[in-house]
């Protein structure tokens, strides 16, 4: 039941407090000049606490972050995902970082407290995306009857993130790098040559199964991409051979990145090998999706105009081009030549 309790100010003016308590809903107060109007308040919000409480599930109060990460994991359309495998490494953040604490006291301090110690190390796209998998852990919640609907997760929590890197390899670069690659093992060779030479990302990298590579026609489909449409990718003779190699050396699975068994890797089995790599070549402020860029980079040095690079990549947008018009600036473009004879300019 609500409570309502008369107050007397100094001034002699007088107010009634009422004061809703329904758990797992904080206590709401508000102060009327009336008894009538603050019970008439209070009772209403009673009721739609009561009704809403009805919509979430008994055990509310004692669930845990830990237990709302699992759930949200074991649903079977979270499971879909294209990005499972990588929510499941930022749901385990959140988790060990709360530990077993409770869901609904998980507020806009406690985020900003979890936020400050994943910036460090981290750039801010990438604290973004364990803020992202945390805020779809948390709504799954909400909409599957586990949180309260008003428990809104906090605006504002995303860190600005800078403008698109375009860090590309140079010559000396890509010299040491496949050399490292070529010292290191014959599957992350393999990798970083098809990388480069398609410039594929590491998610449709890491999905490439046998099935999706025509060695003889130098052809890869990549079926599922961030856009969610199929492409096809050239691939170069060097990355062909890099995979011909790659076959004769280990054991074959489904896909075509895998471990000594033959199974299927993830981003950090793949991060794990990159790191020594990457510091063998001593390449500096240098990703994994910096060889997409570097792909596109060496495309324009021999000519490709900015619809062909876009094509090769599989942007769905020339937005996303844009980003290397510096590249091809300037550059005679087909029927140059022709339009150079017809103004003398060939003779």
């Amino acid at each position: 039941m609500p409570t309502i309790q008369r107050r007397k100010y100094s001034d002699g003016s007088i107010a009634y407090l009422a004061q809703v308590r329904v758990k797992p809903f904080k206590s709401t107060s508000k102060s009327f000049p009336k008894k009538a109007e603050a019970v008439a308040w209070a009772e209403k919000l009673e009721r739609e606490l009561r009704s809403k409480r009805k919509a979430v599930r008994s055990d509310l109060t004692k669930l845990t972050i830990a237990q709302l990460g699992r759930e949200f994991l074991d649903d079977p359309e979270t499971k879909k995902l294209r990005m499972y495998a990588w929510l499941e490494q930022y749901i385990a953040w959140w988790v060990n970082h709360f530990g077993g604490g409770k869901a609904i006291d998980v507020n806009v301090l406690a985020l900003r407290e979890a936020r400050a110690k994943l910036q460090p190390g981290r750039a801010p796209a990438t604290v973004n995306r364990y803020l992202s998998a945390m805020r779809a852990c948390w709504n799954w919640g909400r909409s599957a009857g586990l949180l309260p609907m008003d428990m809104l997760w906090p605006s504002r929590l995303m860190l600005t993130e800078p403008k698109g890197r375009t860090r590309y390899l140079s010559d000396e670069e890509l010299k040491a790098l496949l050399k490292a690659s070529s010292d290191h093992s014959p599957m992350m060779h393999a990798a970083i040559l098809v990388s480069l030479g398609c410039g594929i990302r590491q998610s449709e990298l890491l999905r490439l199964q046998w099935s999706d590579v025509d060695l003889d026609k130098q052809r890869l489909r990549i079926l599922l991409t961030k856009n969610d449409e199929s492409r096809s990718a050239y691939l170069p003779k060097s990355a062909a051979d890099a995979l011909r190699a790659l076959k004769r050396a280990k054991i074959v699975g489904k896909h075509v990145i895998t471990d000594a068994e033959g199974q299927a890797v993830n981003k950090d089995w793949i991060e794990h090998r990159w790191r020594p790599i990457r510091t063998a070549a001593s390449l500096q402020d240098f990703r994994w999706h910096d060889l997409r860029h570097s792909c596109a980079s060496f495309l324009a040095q021999q000519g490709a105009n900015l619809l062909e690079i876009g094509s090769v990549l599989g942007h769905k947008s020339t937005t996303m081009t844009k980003r290397y018009a510096h590249l091809v600036e300037g550059a005679p473009v087909t029927g140059h030549t022709k339009l150079d004879e017809k103004l003398g300019g060939g003779k």
